[in-house]
């Protein structure tokens, strides 16, 4: 695409119009939304101490990632779908003889990180089968935070209801993005390690890749629980992987950085490069505003690529842009003056290095986009019709009621190892639940973008 229709594609799109729920048309583009039905066969299994507001279980959330399984000769449209660790709340901070932690709610520990296949059909999305993902010896995930210490942690406690320690699992996992190659086996990033993992077509664990073992070791500096939001798979073989948010080298750079990494792996080498994408700091407070939702190659060289976040105004920005790698600088060991090249506080700083280029194809929130996450993004072989879709977050959210500190949040309390939660240092008694999100954002979305000319 050159430079002239980028621009007209851009404005165009913009002043396209969405009818909830149908089509709206406009001059240059047409959307569609459609609200995902998810059967209740597929809900999460839910036995807690609120089984009266969940009286069919969790609405499971696959809309962490999306890719294209089939167009059929009805019309009708195939895709995978991924969700993410399972249904979690933020929990309070937690000391203990180990050291200090963040706390998180897992309702359904069990849960078991799935691929859904869904079919859009006669105007209607809904989830037909699931795929769930195991370890190589054809055991269940789950998507429990990992020990701290080891590769891929967190550092996170895992709490149920009662406030009692979960435990940890090792080969947890928090999938962000998924691709099928051309053998039908799926490709899976997820925030955790970050890793990139390969599963054969049940959902079997095939191989992994982690920060110094596989992957650039650099990756071990993602701020926790951002790590690979989006993957996708290049027709060249060849997957990309993009890190959700700047990484914070050392605890230093996360406020500042200019980029985030787009890690490029080359399945049958193992050989990796990293590419430089410039995030829209001067939307954001500070530059870990700025999130990564998914990605999708176009070509070789050239990425779809969602980039969200709350702006200065503290208003959502959701945006896709058409990302080109083609003249990009691997920074593999770009350095700046002996440091990771995140420490450059502004792109000045980074002349020799030069950085993915971006136009941007369409505003999400700008045209009636209404829930916070942009998840899942693929593109119809039309190369026309971008899909995107959303988190719904297992339709659950954590409610918090304290009489005596009426406008505290969770992250204020602190959980001691004998199980007392404190506020300032005092014993606090607040009211915990797990309560149902908003109605808009309990729902799973799926858009399609119909562009007015192919991407090349």
């Amino acid at each position: 695409m050159n430079k002239k229709m980028s621009l007209i594609l851009a404005a165009s799109i913009m002043g396209c119009s969405i009818l909830f729920g149908g089509i709206a048309a406009a001059a240059d583009g047409k959307v569609s939304k459609y609200v995902v039905s998810i059967p209740q066969q597929f809900y999460v299994k839910y036995q807690g101490n609120h089984q009266q507001n969940f009286p069919n279980g969790f609405k499971t959330g696959f809309g962490s990632g999306i890719a294209l399984k089939s167009v059929r000769k009805d019309g009708s449209i195939e895709f995978y779908m991924i969700s993410d660790r399972g249904p979690n709340a933020d929990g309070p901070i937690v000391k203990n003889d180990k050291g200090t932690f963040s706390g998180k709610f897992f309702p359904s520990p069990n849960f078991q990180p799935t691929i859904a296949v869904g079919v859009l059909k006669a105007g209607n999305v809904t989830v037909r089968e699931t795929i769930g993902l195991k370890n190589a010896q054809g055991k269940p995930l789950t998507g429990l935070p990992i020990t701290p210490g080891f590769v891929g942690s967190s550092y996170e406690v895992a709490l149920g209801e009662n406030l009692n320690d979960l435990g940890y699992d090792d080969n947890g996992l928090d999938p962000e993005g998924i691709a099928v190659d051309t053998k039908g086996n799926f490709w899976v990033c997820d925030e955790y390690g970050p890793f990139i993992i390969q599963f054969d077509k049940t959902g079997k664990l095939l191989r992994k890749y982690a920060p110094g073992s596989g992957l650039p070791e650099i990756l071990k500096f993602r701020i926790p629980n951002r790590g690979f939001e989006g993957l996708t798979v290049a027709p060249n073989g060849k997957i990309y992987a993009a890190v959700q948010s700047v990484l914070n080298v050392n605890e230093e750079t996360d406020k500042t950085a200019q980029f985030t990494r787009i890690v490029q792996l080359n399945p049958s080498t193992g050989e990796t490069k990293m590419y430089a994408y410039p995030i829209d700091v001067d939307a954001y407070k500070s530059s870990k505003g700025a999130k990564i939702g998914d990605i999708f190659a176009v070509s070789d060289t050239k990425l779809l690529l969602i980039e969200q976040g709350s702006d200065k105004d503290k208003q959502m920005r959701n945006r896709i842009y058409l990302v080109d790698l083609a003249n990009a600088t691997d920074i593999s060991n770009r350095t700046l003056n002996g440091k990771a090249l995140e420490y450059a506080t502004d792109k000045e700083q980074l002349a020799g290095v030069t950085l993915a280029s971006k136009t941007l194809l369409f505003d999400l929130k700008a045209n009636g986009w209404n829930v916070e996450k942009a998840e899942g993004l693929t593109l119809l072989p039309d190369k026309k019709t971008i899909v995107v879709v959303n988190d719904n977050d297992f339709g659950m959210m954590l409610s918090l009621q304290d009489s005596k500190h009426k406008n505290s949040e969770i992250g204020d309390y602190t959980l001691t190892s004998d199980g007392t939660l404190k506020i300032k240092d005092k014993v606090a008694n607040p009211v915990l639940a797990i309560v149902p999100n908003s109605e808009v954002e309990r729902n799973m979305y799926l858009w399609t973008i119909e562009l007015p000319e192919a991407l090349q």
